[in-house]
């Protein structure tokens, strides 16, 4: 039996990807992992394609150069190596990833951001896991370039 590494079988890389897309990455190598976007957007130079069904229940954001800059998914079916994902509860956070540095979220004190920073190519990576209630599930999950 082939036995995988454990950030080879998750969903969510933290500092790196979700749904086999990786930050990065072109977007032929999107389509590829991802299929036809719903929808395609232009912010300025960036841009971003919206996946809005399985398996990523989310976007792509892309930079000037057609690179993957970002992504972010609301998907339940999503998950790190750890099993956090959307759903999770804050407590379950604290206790697997407990270096996340948390802080209150942009809803007032009852919302709250944890965020773990690594690096991905030579480059800051956040990886934020919002609430926008304290006592509610992770609404989602975010990956990106600082």
């Amino acid at each position: 039996m082939l036995s995988l590494a454990p950030d080879t079988q998750a969903k969510i890389v933290v500092g790196q990807g979700i749904a086999g897309v990786r930050l990065g990455e072109s977007e032929a190598q999107v389509q590829k992992a991802l299929g036809t976007p719903a929808y395609k957007t232009q912010e300025g130079k960036d841009s971003s394609w919206g996946y809005p069904k399985a398996p990523l229940e989310g976007r792509i954001g892309f930079d000037q150069y057609g690179r993957v800059n970002g992504m972010w998914t609301g998907s339940r079916h999503q998950k790190t190596s750890k099993g956090i994902g959307p759903g999770s509860s804050l407590a379950q956070l604290h206790k697997v990833y407990p270096t996340a540095k948390c802080s209150t979220g942009p809803f007032g004190p009852k919302s709250v951001i944890c965020a773990l920073k690594s690096k991905y190519h030579g480059r800051t990576v956040e990886t934020s896991f919002p609430f926008f209630y304290r006592n509610a599930g992770m609404r989602e999950v975010d990956i990106g370039f600082s």
